[in-house]
């Protein structure tokens, strides 16, 4: 599985990609806007947060990746470059999603464990948090996978109920 950066011509599989998360009740947020902005307008800002240019107030630099098996989009993973206090208690470093049609077969724990080794290798960054609903098993068990340890359950106004956990 490769990770990389989205380009002009994944627009047909990242717009499928989203449309089927949507469809099996599944978003991450800031890419399910796909299917109200042009595709450009999204990749600029992906590019944008990716190199350190004009990201809004109260928001941090942030790469996203889209992951690949062989030419199948099978996930896309966020990674955000620092913490602000809202990721710091409830969204932590890494957001990601896997493709309904992909799911428990090793993907997530896959694009984690390249996404913690990208932080450590661009970013200098050896301590990363990351959360998960506690009624979303799969997720913690990619965290568990990826060697995490748990911290605490905070309750976040925005996010509700999350588990913490640190990957060092």
């Amino acid at each position: 599985m490769n990770l990389v950066l989205p380009h002009r011509d994944h627009q047909n599989k990242a717009l499928a990609f989203i449309a089927a998360c949507q469809e099996a009740g599944t978003e991450m947020a800031g890419h399910s806007e796909l299917d109200c902005v042009p595709y450009e307008t999204w990749l600029q800002k992906i590019y944008n947060h990716h190199f350190h240019r004009d990201v809004p107030k109260g928001r941090v630099p942030a790469s996203t990746f889209l992951a690949f098996e062989g030419s199948t989009l099978v996930g896309i993973i966020n990674i955000r470059h620092k913490l602000n206090a809202f990721l710091c208690e409830a969204g932590g470093h890494i957001g990601y999603m896997v493709h309904p049609a992909h799911r428990q077969k090793g993907y997530a724990t896959e694009m984690v464990r390249q996404g913690v080794q990208w932080m450590r290798d661009a970013l200098s960054i050896d301590k990363v948090l990351i959360t998960c609903s506690p009624d979303n098993p799969a997720s913690r068990k990619t965290i568990l996978n990826n060697g995490g340890v748990y911290e605490n359950t905070v309750d976040n106004a925005l996010l509700g109920i999350v588990e913490r956990y640190w990957i060092a």
